[in-house]
């Protein structure tokens, strides 16, 4: 396993605002670790806590009930002031053990979320000549009942001679949340002595040494279910006798196994690459605390909130800003983490497939860029016809009526797409017309496929997806003069609106076809759909480019001749959220790759990377109000010599805090997106497992676009399931070896500029493969091994081929 301590975060004076605490948590329940002078502060949270779903008559934020996750804030005080400033202060975070620890005068109290037990353990060691009493104090922070409509929030508290515990319930409609926290000290004859409207109190009575907390939690959205029961059920549990112990054995186990999975160290003379390596081990630590529920980690915030129920940007799921604390995970060999993210959307099918219908008069299905929880709000009968003439026929000036607009206002998308303001007076706006979103995951949901071989995630999650996105995209594309299938008045993302043939749009098509045809294939299923996939899909208009007449109307659409751009002009004019979107065919979509080969696509990348505007921006030292895709696609085009900069660009562009947290869309809207972004960057520039064209077999590059300048030894997993062990040391390439896991063909690019070989795992000469056009082919068992080798001295300085190297290497080899 990896030694982590030098990732370690160490804080030696208290935090000024409680989002910079330490985070904590097991993937269901969550923390931050913050102090005051004399106690130490959380708020639990919890992934699966939530005021209100998509029928609510509220408002989505800042509505007063557009919140979750908040179950209660609570307190550990000690007696005194132990936590002011000084010599004596001292908070850290071990990631390797996900523990906290805060040391005071006198005073020592480490805490952590059991990773295997929905509990906070918190002990306290006393070692002051005269201890105090250690009084710990549950509160909430609205009245006991509040109501606003049809939508009621409650909570009760509840005591016994062992424990204290507080209830809350969200009820609406259709919708039953409650959840539950519960707090004992098991052995230090704890006694209430503190009750108010929103707080309890349990109080230890003074003693030298080390006492323990136990702080439970439970959630639930079933009615039936008692969840104080199961909270309480959880500290009956940890109060046998070396129960606690055992927890923290398992706790341990599990942490210890996580960081085995996969690892990156980086050495370099100036410690930007030291640094770009713990950006990493703290995005997988926060990913591994947040993302193990029944639903994922909301973005801003995640599970690590501090103000009771404010949360700028509210409860629902914005695909962009969410998918990217999942696409680093699959080559870490943490896809399992990826589960609610997917099961979320999955389970949200049913509701996207009547979005496609209602809203865009579509089959397939449509995943708006902004969802809840439960997915997209269906619209009454009577409302559908009056919504599409405003989405569809007449954004302009169709008018909204006042039971059009009470049924729209919870649903991002909904109120997206029927307001009219100074804005956005032409009826479209940042979200309204994005309908490239269900390609992004339909196309991560193969990705996880192909990482993991599981067919019956295939045919369960991945197709049923793809197959939605073709049919709602060619239920939406028309067909023009040219004869070519053209996008209307769509966005391309939030940058360009109501523009025709988008290009997120073209290069979505262009991504998630190929695949639905593969799937479907392998699966055996719609044999007639496949060949009207291919129909369309050969009939799709081409991608627009910077010489058309047509893009430069659209202003800042078009970069230059030989670029690819936004789209045409249509229904309005301008770039509104700068998102270099002319990268799209790159990434998310793959249309194009370093295995695409082709000389004139090869032109067109590289020149588009170089004019796109926001990533110049912050290569010239700007900030950033999101995380756009620009430096994945550039180290996929392998710039490689340019990643130290890139890295450090990008992660000065979000001013992060020491616990990994960017505060770029807020306060209360603390984000670890940016970590997502520098983690996937990263791991490119190390393995890259890309076809030529989406849906042909990947071919694995290493070191594509790493620089020569930066030692590196790294284990990443690679599509089709090959775990690469690589290392490169004064730009040489050492060998590389891999472990294939489901037995598939392995194709890897030859990174020597020169003939290698390859060997089994037990050293002897493998004659079961192919090297042609400097790509080698091997024939896989599950369970394999193989190592490859240069056949030229290993310290020759030989290694770090960009993209635009591949070419030459080819040649030698």
């Amino acid at each position: 396993m990896p030694i982590l301590d030098h990732a370690d975060i160490v804080l030696d004076e208290p935090v000024v605002q409680s989002v910079e605490g330490m985070p904590i948590g097991n993937g269901r329940m969550g923390t931050l670790v913050w102090t005051t002078p004399a106690s130490v502060a959380f708020q639990i949270n919890r992934v699966d806590v939530f005021a209100v779903n998509r029928n609510t008559g509220g408002r989505h934020f800042p509505g007063s009930t557009d919140y979750c996750g908040g179950c209660s804030e609570m307190r550990v005080s000690t007696g005194g002031e132990p936590f002011v400033p000084g010599k004596a202060f001292r908070q850290s975070l071990s990631l390797q053990t996900a523990q906290c620890t805060v040391t005071g005068k006198g005073v020592t109290v480490t805490c952590y979320v059991a990773a295997q037990d929905d509990v906070l353990i918190v002990t306290v060691t006393d070692e002051r000549r005269e201890p105090e009493p250690i009084e710990v104090t549950l509160g909430m922070w609205r009245e006991p009942e509040v109501r606003e409509g049809g939508h009621s929030a409650a909570y009760s508290f509840r005591q016994t001679a062992e424990n204290i515990s507080v209830v809350q319930t969200f009820r609406e409609t259709d919708h039953y949340c409650s959840s539950a926290v519960a707090v004992s000290s098991p052995g230090n004859d704890a006694c209430i002595v503190g009750v108010s409207a929103n707080s309890r109190t349990l109080s230890l009575p003074p003693a030298f040494g080390t006492r323990t907390i136990l702080v439970s939690s439970a959630a639930s959205m079933d009615e039936n279910n008692d969840v104080c029961a199961d909270a309480e059920g959880i500290l009956a549990t940890l109060s046998a006798s070396d129960a606690v112990s055992a927890a923290e054995e398992r706790h341990i186990r599990w942490w210890h196994a996580f960081w085995e999975r996969s690892f990156v160290e980086i050495k370099s003379t100036d410690g930007r690459g030291e640094q770009a390596a713990r950006d990493r081990l703290l995005f997988l630590y926060h990913m591994a605390s947040s993302s193990r529920g029944a639903f994922p980690p909301k973005w801003n915030g995640s599970i690590f909130s501090t103000e009771g129920d404010t949360r700028a940007w509210g409860s629902q799921f914005w695909l962009w800003t969410t998918e990217m604390l999942y696409w680093p995970l699959h080559a870490a060999d943490a896809g399992d983490l990826a589960a609610p993210f997917f099961a979320m959307y999955r389970s949200a099918l049913p509701a996207m497939e009547n979005a496609a219908l209602q809203r865009w008069n579509a089959k397939g299905m449509f995943l708006p860029e902004t969802m809840p929880f439960d997915g997209p709000t269906a619209l009454p009968a009577s409302l559908v016809e009056p919504y599409r003439d405003r989405l569809l026929h007449n954004p302009h000036d169709s008018e909204v009526s006042a039971d059009l607009v009470a049924h729209c206002e919870y649903d991002w998308h909904l109120e997206a797409s029927t307001r009219r303001d100074d804005r956005t007076p032409d009826g479209y706006s940042w979200i309204s017309h994005v309908t490239s979103s269900g390609a992004e995951l339909a196309v991560h949901a193969w990705w996880r496929y192909r990482f993991t071989g599981d067919r019956h995630w295939l045919l369960t999650y991945a197709y049923p997806l793809l197959h939605g996105v073709a049919e709602f995209y060619r239920g939406l594309a028309r067909r023009g003069a040219d004869g070519y299938w053209h996008m209307h008045r769509t966005n391309a993302h939030e940058d360009f609106w109501g523009v025709t043939d988008s290009i997120m749009d073209l290069a979505a098509i262009r991504g998630v076809l190929p695949l639905a045809i593969h799937a479907a294939e392998q699966l055996d299923l719609d044999v007639d759909l496949r060949a009207e996939w291919q129909q369309f899909l050969h009939g799709l208009a081409p991608y627009p480019m910077g010489h058309d007449g047509r893009a430069r109307a659209l202003t800042d659409g078009a970069l230059a001749d030989d670029a690819w751009a936004a789209g045409y002009l249509d229904a309005v004019n301008g770039s509104h959220n700068v998102g270099d979107v002319q990268l799209s065919p790159i990434f998310p979509f793959e249309d194009w790759t370093i295995e695409t080969r082709d000389p004139s696509m090869d032109t067109i990348a590289r020149s588009t990377l170089e004019r796109v505007p926001l990533h110049q921006h912050v290569l010239a030292g700007g900030a950033l109000k999101t995380a756009i895709r620009t430096p994945i696609a550039a180290v996929r085009t392998g710039a490689g010599e340019k990643l130290p900069e890139i890295l450090q660009r990008y992660r000065a562009a979000f001013a992060p805090l020491p616990n990994g947290f960017s505060l770029f869309e807020g306060s209360t809207a603390h984000s670890v997106e940016h970590l997502g972004l520098l983690t996937l960057t990263l791991q490119e520039a190390l393995l890259q497992s890309v076809a030529p064209t989406p849906g042909s077999p990947e071919v694995m590059n290493v070191f594509p676009a790493w620089p020569k300048k930066w030692d590196v030894s790294f284990r990443l997993l690679a599509r089709g399931g090959f775990l690469v062990s690589a290392s490169m040391r004064g730009g040489a390439i050492g060998p590389i070896d891999i472990e294939s896991r489901l037995g598939e063909a392995c194709r890897v690019r030859n990174p020597w500029p020169h003939p290698c070989r390859v060997e089994t795992g037990d050293g002897k000469v493998y004659k079961n493969m192919d090297i042609t056009d400097g790509m080698i082919r091997l024939s896989t068992r599950p369970g394999g091994r193989y190592r490859l080798l240069a056949e030229k001295n290993e310290n020759d300085d030989n290694g770090g081929l960009g993209a635009s190297e591949l070419s030459e290497a080819d040649d030698a080899s």
